[in-house]
């Protein structure tokens, strides 16, 4: 499976972190503003150019940009939004919720709707109604937008002297535009009160882009009794910035075993691999060993797994690769493209049956065999343990009761 691997394990290039510079001509456009306010901008504007994404930004817990989704609510916005979840960016509430979480530390926006933010915003502010003018905002002011008599369904960070930063909608890029062309649906703004956190961006520059899967906590260390930061309630992908890594405490996931856990220095978390989808360590980051401040090694993580070798299959997120017949009975090769792991089951068989899966490191000239060797003892299914194969080829084996016929899968 070498050359998936490559594809699967990194889901983005290993590039300079943090988004490039910001995009000409978006900037704090007008003095005045509080240092916070500039910040939120400052960051926002390092998305210009990046596609909008409906949903973006709103994994449970977890500000940043995320998958998007195809946006149902009717039929002309589902065929608008189809490419949305190749997208790990941002919706109109997304960026801005981003942008002042970096700027403040704080997620102040939580993942609420446009219009539960405008209705109840959640955070200490000033608020400005249209009837006020144009004149009162300042740089970072938050801009709702909406038809009269109707609540708001857009938002955009204000820049100053009439210029805005917004993700406008599926199909169009985070841009700037003049806040002339939305001002007949202008219904208000809000001007958080609060202090900028040091440092917007940690390590501005350094580290290799990742995605999330499942459910996963974001703590204060690397072990499973440290503080949650952070909680990815609803599962949605994010995708983080990945400093380093080190070999922390050993957990388990669903059968998944990983001792190897990662920084994110836009959170000032670590995650561990198990939630990271790719191999158990991770390509192209280093040791948080080049990192004194941080420090640790991945010394012990050498012979490690995100499967664990032998342990049971999580058939989460689980296909089947290659599959063959054997007097009736399938042989499947099911394999997870996250966790990079295989393993081999036979269907519709009875007691008796063996299956197993057979490992090649040279494309299948040879292998190691019969791994995960396991019998049918009750009922007509059996799989075998779960085994990684990273880089590696894989095939399940199956029998119609010892000494029967063997027949195997195609390599993969």
């Amino acid at each position: 499976m070498a050359a998936l691997v490559t594809v699967v394990s990194l889901g983005l290039p290993a590039v300079s972190a943090a988004p490039a510079a910001a995009a000409t001509g978006c900037a704090p456009l007008q003095s005045g503003a509080s240092a916070a306010a500039q910040a939120a901008v400052e960051v926002a504007c390092r998305y210009v150019g990046e596609p909008y994404a409906w949903g973006g930004g709103h994994a449970q817990g977890v500000p940043g940009p995320s998958q998007g989704m195809v946006d149902r609510s009717t039929p002309l916005n589902a065929i608008q939004s189809a490419a949305d979840p190749t997208y790990w960016s941002f919706d109109c509430i997304g960026l801005v919720r981003w942008a002042w979480y970096k700027a403040t530390g704080r997620d102040l926006i939580t993942e609420r709707t446009t219009q539960a933010t405008f209705a109840a915003p959640g955070y200490a502010h000033t608020k400005f109604m249209k009837s006020q003018g144009s004149g009162v905002l300042l740089p970072g002011d938050i801009m709702y937008f909406g038809r009269e008599g109707f609540g708001p369904t857009h938002v955009a960070l204000y820049l100053g002297n009439g210029w805005m930063v917004e993700a406008p909608e599926s199909g169009m890029k985070i841009q700037v535009n003049s806040i002339s062309a939305r001002w007949e649906r202008y219904q208000g703004a809000f001007r958080p009160h609060a202090d900028a956190t040091p440092g917007v961006w940690s390590w501005d520059g350094h580290g290799s882009y990742q995605k999330t899967w499942g459910q996963p906590n974001l703590r204060q260390d690397s072990n499973t009794s440290s503080r949650i930061n952070f909680t990815n309630g609803n599962g949605i992908s994010v995708k983080v910035r990945v400093l380093c890594q080190r070999v922390g405490e050993r957990a388990t996931l669903d059968g998944m075993v990983n001792n190897v856990w990662s920084f994110l220095p836009d959170y000032h978390s670590w995650i561990s691999n198990l939630f990271v989808q790719g191999p158990a360590v991770l390509r192209d980051v280093p040791s948080c060993g080049n990192y004194p401040q941080i420090g640790g090694t991945l010394a012990g993580a050498e012979n490690n797994t995100s499967c664990g070798d032998g342990t049971e299959p999580d058939s989460a997120g689980a296909w089947t690769a290659k599959s063959t017949t054997v007097f009736g009975r399938t042989v499947e090769l099911r394999y997870n493209s996250t966790t990079q792991c295989a393993w081999g089951r036979i269907i519709g068989g009875t007691v008796g049956d063996e299956i197993w899966v057979d490992r090649s490191a040279d494309g299948g000239t040879t292998w190691d065999p019969m791994l995960g060797f396991t019998t049918i003892t009750s009922g007509n299914d059996a799989y075998t343990t779960q085994w990684n194969d990273a880089g590696l080829v894989m095939r399940a084996c199956g029998t119609n009761g010892p000494g029967g016929a063997i027949e195997c899968t195609g390599w993969f």
